[in-house]
Formats: structure tokens, sequence, C-alpha cells
């Protein structure tokens, strides 16, 4: 079924879920993590009263798989952190589903980099802006849906949404999604890695750098220097970056990433986020690294 992106596919993929584990009879428990996006996480929230259970991460952002699922209804979890980077291991969807519990994945930030079918899930967000299609578009892929529509409204979508459907918008969808190719994505991730390097030697420390990560997006952050800081000046050289999810860049809180990880408030507010695309150049990179020496000096005497 479309929707209006991935942050509403996120909803209608717990939500339904949700409610179709309710007829099941399935435990009221819903595992999730603290670092995910917050449209995942404010689904988990408002999973109709059910109680939540966090799985544990370790400090660069590895989803730790509990050492039994019996009692959970339903996970809800990012195939690709949109922050760190850092990939989640398939093998945890395998046990949640050995011990009946329901599935939903967000995949919005591995949609066109990663295999999705390795995530056997029972319901999975996409998002068309991030393969290069338009803004405004979604998609979620559901198995069981039982527990849909989780608004009543019209006949749409065969009653699983109601709504006229972004007809333009998901023609653009189809198109990127037509031309989205995974094998070119190591071509990125290693423009990452080239960034990544110039990060390090020039002092940053990597989130998430002991960890499969997708590669194209780095979370770093410089000692002693306001990641806010380094943003606003990359900004007025012309570069985009940002302090924590692309969609909350105007936020100066810390990352709730980071806060997630256990880093203290201080030093969550020194990250800032790089991403990479298809789009992205030799070029821009090596511009970038010449660029951050003298800003991050002058952010550091500012903090």
């Amino acid at each position: 079924m479309f929707t209006s992106g991935g942050s509403e596919a996120n909803t209608v993929g717990v939500l339904g879920l949700v409610a179709a584990a309710e007829r099941r009879g399935a435990p009221r428990v819903i595992a999730a993590t603290r670092i995910d996006h917050p449209s995942l996480a404010g689904a988990v929230a408002g999973s109709r009263g059910w109680d939540v259970r966090y799985l544990d991460v370790t400090a660069d952002g590895a989803v730790v798989a509990p050492a039994s699922f019996a009692g959970i209804g339903v996970v809800a979890l990012s195939a690709v952190n949109h922050e760190l980077g850092t990939v989640l291991d398939p093998a945890i969807v395998a046990a949640a589903h050995d011990a009946s519990a329901l599935v939903h994945i967000d995949a919005v930030q591995a949609a066109g980099k990663l295999a999705l079918a390795a995530y056997a899930a029972d319901s999975l967000a996409i998002s068309a802006h991030k393969l290069g299609g338009p803004q405004g578009t979604g998609a979620l892929a559901i198995a069981i849906d039982d527990g849909l529509p989780v608004v009543d409204a019209g006949h749409q979508e065969r009653g699983r949404r109601g709504g006229t459907e972004n007809a333009i918008g998901i023609a653009g969808f189809g198109a990127a999604a037509a031309q989205a190719d995974v094998s070119t994505w190591p071509a990125v991730a290693a423009l990452g890695d080239r960034l990544e390097a110039g990060l390090v030697a020039l002092g940053a420390r990597i989130h998430g750098a002991t960890v499969q990560r997708i590669g194209g997006t780095i979370n770093a952050a410089f000692p002693g220097a306001l990641g806010e800081s380094i943003v606003i000046a990359l900004d007025l050289a012309g570069v985009a970056v940002s302090t924590g999810a692309a969609c909350t860049s105007g936020s100066i809180q810390p990352s709730a990433v980071l806060l997630g990880l256990g880093q203290p408030p201080d030093q969550a507010r020194e990250a800032i986020r790089f991403s990479l695309g298809r789009t992205t150049t030799a070029d821009e990179v090596d511009r970038v690294l010449g660029l951050l020496p003298a800003i991050v000096e002058r952010a550091r005497r500012r903090a």
C-alpha cells in the first residue's frame, strides 16, 4: 500500500501488526530500541497501550538480540539506523519469528543500498525520496493486514488506507525504484570510506566504527567542538550536513540516538551526520575535508 512517506508507513505498519497480534491473542508487548527514527519510536510509543521492551544496543549501535523473544507480540526495528548507518543482523528477525512474534522493519535507509530479502518481515516501510524519487510518497509492504485500516476512512488501497492516492508521486516512486540498483551502492560506500578516513585524520571520532554499517552515512564528532557550530559553518559554505536525523536538522537538542548509546549530552552535542548519495563526487568529499580544519578550530574556540 502507498503512504505519504516512510513515517506514515512506519506508523501504519506498527499499528497494523499490533492490531493483528491482538486478534491472535499474542502478548501485548512490543520490542524496539531507543535509537530508532522518531517516526518508528512514535509508533511504538503509541501502540494501543502495549508495554514496550527496549532491546539493548552496544556503545557503537549494534542491536543485541535478547536471550529469548518469548512473551513479545511485535518487534519493530530499523534495517539501517538513520544516523549511524549501522546494519541490523537479519538473524534477529528470524529469532523473533521463531518465537511467533510479528516483525515490522523500517527499511527507509536500507532500500536501494541493501538486499531487503534478508529481512523476512511481516511489514516493511520504504520511502521514495531515499531512492531519488519525489518527496511525499512511501510504501508499506505488509503480509498480515487484518489489522488494517488503523483509521476508518475510504475504500482506497482495498480498504487498507483511505484517501486519494498521490498518483504523480507514486509514478515517480516507480521510476526511481526501477532505476535503483543495489550493486551500484559500493561505489558510494567507497566515497564514504574516503570521507571517513579524512575525518579521522583530522581528529574526529566515528560513532558506530566497530560494527557493520551501510556506508555513505557517517556520524562523526570533533572533541571540544559543538556539532551545531560546524553544521552552520558548512552550510554557509554550501555543504549540507546535520547534527542528527536529516528531518530534524533544525533541532539544537542532542541526538536521541547518541543518548540512547549512553553518551552524555555534552558529548552527543558534538555529533555531525554526513550523508552521501549516488550523485556525490570525490571532489565534493575533498572539498569538505579541505574546509573542516579551519571550521573545527573556530568551533572549538567558541565552545
